[in-house]
């Protein structure tokens, strides 16, 4: 049956940031945060089910060194066929209350969303698949922007811990993992930019045929008054062999 879209509500948020906010400054190996329970359940259901498959024409494979079974891209066709359902949660997470949200849980002022998704959006990733450690780049170049946060919405409608999929955050030496974050369905992450920041999905998936991981990705910038900065791309972690 058909329902009205899921508006974020600015109380709710806000009490779930402020209950969030001394696990963000003390968290390891960088700030960052996990929130459940952001979406009522039928939601990221809804979501879960209605997400683009492998098929969906606009998606993008990376089958590399760095990542594999990964399709993304789908922001470049202004997500063109995805379901109106998933397009209103892109929205969302670039809407006003979820920026107060992300400003009480951090105590960054003046964040500013990327509707345009670059780099972020939608991705999905088939058994088999992986994203090495990586520190992400570090500016919008388009808009002069530095880049501060970013999070990651799991929309799955289930998962199992065998299944690997965990987000990892590694220590600024790459010695240690000093967390790892399950897929859940409708956990939000967020965790901070940094150019040691180093975290991924290094280890393949091995969920069953016919399902995947599957995400919604956004970023967010502050103006830092250096507009002409050059600014770096995706830094990889060196690969131990």
């Amino acid at each position: 049956m058909d329902r009205s879209p899921h508006f974020f509500e600015r109380a709710p948020l806000l009490a779930a940031a402020s209950a969030a906010r001394e696990r963000w400054a003390r968290a390891r190996p960088f700030p960052h945060a996990v929130i459940d329970g952001l979406l009522p359940p039928e939601v990221v259901t809804e979501a879960a089910r209605a997400f683009p498959g492998a098929d969906h024409p606009d998606f993008r494979r990376r089958d590399y060194e760095e990542q594999s079974g990964r399709f993304g891209q789908l922001q470049r066709r202004a997500f063109r066929g995805v379901d109106p359902r998933v397009r209103h949660l892109l929205n969302e997470v670039n809407g006003m209350v979820f920026l107060q949200m992300l400003e009480r849980l951090t105590g960054i002022r003046g964040l500013i969303p990327d509707p345009f998704f670059t780099g972020a959006g939608l991705h999905l990733t088939v058994p088999g698949g992986h994203l090495a450690l990586h520190a992400d780049f570090d500016r919008d170049r388009a808009r002069g922007l530095a880049r501060r946060l970013s999070i990651v919405l799991f929309l799955v409608e289930t998962w199992d811990d065998t299944w690997g999929g965990h987000l990892e955050l590694w220590d600024a030496s790459l010695e240690r993992c000093e967390a790892k974050i399950a897929p859940a369905p409708g956990r939000l992450v967020v965790f901070e930019h940094g150019d040691d920041h180093w975290h991924g999905h290094p280890t393949p998936l091995t969920c069953p045929d016919g399902v995947a991981r599957q995400s919604l990705a956004a970023y967010y910038f502050v103006a830092d008054g250096q507009p002409d900065a050059e600014g770096h791309s995706a830094i990889w972690a060196p690969v131990v062999r």
